[in-house]
């Protein structure tokens, strides 16, 4: 290698080194480079919480359908053990029919209008009855009011008392009137459109081996000339109103069955089901939550008979996610529905 080759060769080695030394990026360079970062990371930020949140909602509205499920299959097992059901008509405040007296028996199609015998705290403009029906209810064997307590009836002294003692012990249960109502009024607790309320009035409020304490407002309809499950609480000779007061609807009765059920009035829901030739809704204010019922008691007419046939019910129910997790807006769930057959035998006629 001469020398003219080897002073060229380092003065390229000289010119690299050099240049390799101010190698680097500019503040211009760094800054437009954390500014593209930034977005790329802002992007991809706003794309985990736009998954989060579709992944939240679709959590609540699976959520809402399966609570309206699962309160739907809640009320179709209760109902199933009913002997009587009530329709629009006798439910309503407003008597059906012609009332008996000490002279003429009452129409086929008599009610008195149940809703004026339920405690006053459960009617309001806000929360109405959609569904009452009269179910046996059997006495615990053991426990707190139960049949054990009872023992013999031997610490019972009152006569009436004593005898209501010795029946309970061999008819073991007793006949309880339940409502379900809706209830559209909101607060801090229940945040959903309306929710399901369930109410009960059972026969006996405590039993002890001392005293059977009867529930304020409750008429037996089994007794011997009292009263009839169509025309509870009044009596089916004459008439009289058998209620000493109304009912109370005080502490953990009634109880929230289910929350999150769309409002009574909701709108842009879609075309509501509506009750086949025979049946009547159970409830005329409200498309979220109703029943059509096989009604047993005549419309009209006072010669008319009762139909004869077994109650079957037909029950409708549609959910609500707003207010949950993520739902900010009206998010109205499919409409579910069941249908049920009463095994009672009230009014059946033999063929």
């Amino acid at each position: 290698m001469t020398k003219k080759h080897l002073r060229l060769f380092i003065n390229c080695f000289w010119v690299y080194s050099k240049k390799n030394q101010t190698a680097g990026f500019t503040l211009i360079e760094l800054l437009v480079g954390i500014i593209i970062s930034s977005l790329i990371i802002l992007a991809l930020l706003s794309l985990v919480v736009d998954i989060l949140q579709v992944d939240s909602r679709e959590n609540a509205r699976n959520e809402t359908q399966q609570e309206m499920q699962t309160a739907l299959n809640y009320i179709a097992a209760e109902l199933r053990e009913a002997v009587y059901v009530y329709d629009n008509n006798c439910m309503s405040a407003t008597a059906q029919g012609t009332a008996p007296t000490t002279t003429n028996i009452a129409s086929a199609n008599y009610c008195p209008g149940l809703q004026n015998y339920l405690p006053t705290s459960l009617i309001s403009t806000t929360q109405k009855p959609v569904l009452a029906f009269w179910k046996p209810e059997v006495i615990d064997d053991t426990g707190s009011d139960s049949l054990s307590a009872l023992g013999t009836c031997s610490g019972i002294t009152e006569t009436i008392t004593k005898q209501d003692c010795q029946d309970l012990l061999i008819k073991r249960r007793t006949y309880t009137l339940v409502v379900y109502l809706q209830s559209a009024t909101s607060n801090s607790l229940w945040r959903g459109k309306s929710r399901i309320i369930r109410y009960a009035l059972s026969k006996y409020s405590s039993i002890t081996s001392s005293n059977l304490v009867q529930s304020t407002g409750y008429v037996d309809p089994s007794e011997i000339d009292s009263t009839s499950f169509q025309m509870w609480p009044k009596k089916s000779i004459d008439g009289t109103n058998l209620q000493a007061s109304l009912p109370s609807a005080s502490g953990v009765n009634p109880a929230v069955l289910v929350d999150f059920v769309d409002a009574p009035d909701a709108t842009n829901t879609g075309t509501l089901p509506i009750c086949d030739t025979g049946y009547s809704r159970s409830n005329t204010t409200s498309n979220s939550f109703f029943a059509c019922i096989r009604t047993t008691v005549p419309a009209s007419g006072s010669t008319a008979v009762a139909s004869g046939v077994n109650q079957d019910v037909v029950i409708y129910l549609r959910g609500n996610a707003n207010g949950k997790g993520g739902v900010t807006t009206d998010n109205h769930r499919p409409v579910l529905q069941t249908q049920v057959l009463i095994r009672g035998v009230i009014n059946k006629i033999p063929e």
